[in-house]
């Protein structure tokens, strides 16, 4: 393990290098230390060659509206004067390999440690004196495609050469108004998501909708199969369908409605279900860092839907982060290494920790974000995405009703005070929250659940405190009984943000206040 002394206690870490087929398990701590007999690793003799503090900095302050979690680890040290890890900077690579950081009682048994980080390490390099290990967290591993696969462009279902090196489509949920794939033009097939979907309930040539015909087991019975006039056919298994046009004038855009990706049998309709999909079946994240998302928030359980084309190539990491901000949640890795969501709110309970005039080493009043200062009067959270507005070319048969439906990209939910738009004499009005549920009712609620939260001006406050690193946790509940500002007797704070350095074993944390 990597580490350094917090209390004058040990410290141990491992980083793990392949060379070849060949791995080295590296050990240091801040003092000589052996493990003993039948722990893992048993009887290693880990060298006190270990210097730097583990400085973790981990925060919600640039998404207390929803997004990812932002995060910030050091370097570990190790001292190298007798050139003793020379070799191994150019041997060995860590990038991506396990680092894990303990701590414990001098002499206590290695079991007994406590982990303090559970991350990778991004690099390493070696000084005259020092040899450099770069951490960082599992968040890495987010960084690859959303979808991998391409369109070759070598005709039939791998599409025409104009779809050549585009990436296959992604329906996710309830999606409306997608514009597909059109894999075989002779054939007017179109694909609407990779892989097995619930169902394509409608298709529309010029935002007019078509007759919906039989859906086909395969592709291969799709193809054979005879489309009537002015209808669609489907193959749910495999995210296609075809169409017939009326006659060659009504031809245009085709669009259509999907129930999306079902994997494993479950069709993936809330936010939940869908980050734990991008998680676990596209970043490839290992299950057991991922916690149960099933206790989440009630907002990541409400249907969503979302849709990304053959010309998307965002990341994991960008598309978690979108569903994140369309919901105002969070989530992100802990320094232990495990993915969890939340979501920011007025601090309610269970109160985990209580400080006062004698934890508290400093204490600084922050100003909200402008987004919530002053205090807004309205709040709008968006809901029945279109995801292809279309306000020309619209066939005749269409509705008033359904062209305004069609010209906008979503509709929105709005909740307003006018109590505080009366009372401040420049209110904040915030942009909507490009929010992505299917329901009304779902988008109302967390529009007025953010206006009660940010109704009246709050308490923003960064605390030094001494002796507390590494105890406690984004989002949760503490008391703070210190003889300023909405702190004075005792106050409830929701921690928004922390920084914790194993030199000192003293912490930041930024904290809300109602």
């Amino acid at each position: 393990m990597l580490g350094h002394s917090v209390s004058e206690a040990p410290l141990a870490t491992t980083a793990e290098a392949p060379a070849s087929s060949a791995v080295l398990s590296l050990y240091a701590a801040t003092e000589d230390f052996e493990t003993g007999f039948g722990e893992k690793p048993e009887n290693v003799i880990m060298p006190g060659t270990l210097l730097s503090p583990l400085r973790v900095e981990r925060s919600l302050l640039s998404g207390l509206l929803g997004g990812t979690v932002a995060v910030s680890y050091g370097e570990a040290e190790l001292v190298n004067v007798d050139r003793t890890y020379d070799d191994l900077v150019h041997d060995f690579d860590v990038a991506g390999r396990p680092v894990t950081i303990r701590v414990g009682a001098a002499g206590g048994r290695f079991s007994d440690f406590v982990t303090l980080f559970d991350g990778t390490a991004s690099g390493w390099y070696a000084t005259d004196e020092r040899l450099i290990v770069q951490l960082r967290g599992w968040e890495f591993l987010l960084e690859v495609a959303f979808e991998d696969r391409t369109f070759s462009g070598a005709g039939g279902l791998d599409g025409t050469s104009d779809l050549e090196g585009k990436r296959l489509p992604v329906a996710l949920g309830w999606a409306n108004n997608v514009t597909p794939a059109f894999v075989i033009p002779a054939e007017l097939l179109f694909m609407v998501h990779g892989g097995r979907v619930s169902d394509i309930p409608a298709v529309y040539v010029r935002g007019a909708a078509l007759t919906k015909g039989p859906d086909y087991p395969t592709a291969a019975a799709l193809r054979a199969a005879t489309v009537p006039a002015n209808s669609f056919i489907t193959c749910a298994a495999e995210g296609l369908f075809r169409v017939e046009y009326l006659n060659d004038s009504e031809k245009g855009a085709v669009t259509c409605d999907v129930k999306g990706a079902v994997v494993g049998g479950v069709f993936l309709q809330t936010t939940a279900q869908i980050i734990g999909h991008v998680l676990l079946g596209r970043a490839e994240v290992p299950a057991e860092r991922v916690a149960d998302l099933s206790t989440a928030p009630w907002q990541f359980h409400r249907p969503v839907g979302f849709y990304a084309g053959p010309d998307d190539s965002s990341t994991c990491a960008d598309m978690v982060a979108l569903l994140l901000r369309g919901c105002v949640g969070w989530g992100g890795f802990s320094r232990r290494g495990v993915f969890s969501l939340g979501s920011f709110r007025l601090p309610s309970g269970p109160v985990v920790a209580a400080y006062d005039e004698a934890d508290i080493v400093t204490a600084t009043a922050l100003e909200l974000p402008s987004e919530v200062t002053p205090p807004p009067w309205r709040w709008r959270v968006g809901y029945d995405r279109n995801w292809t507005p279309q306000a020309s070319d619209i066939a005749g048969v269409v509705t008033e009703d359904r062209k305004k439906w069609l010209k906008e990209e979503r509709r929105l939910a709005e909740y307003t005070n006018d109590t505080t738009k009366a009372f401040y004499q420049k209110p904040s009005d915030p942009a909507p929250i490009d929010g992505y549920f299917r329901d009304r009712d779902d988008a109302r609620q967390l529009a007025e659940e953010l206006e009660a939260m940010w109704q009246t001006p709050r308490g923003f406050y960064r605390l030094t405190l001494g002796t507390q690193a590494f105890a406690r946790d984004l989002g949760e509940v503490v008391t703070i009984d210190y003889p300023r500002w909405r702190l004075k007797g005792g106050a409830l704070a929701v921690i928004a943000a922390l920084s914790e350095d194993a030199e000192d074993a003293r912490s930041e944390i930024t904290v809300l206040v109602a």
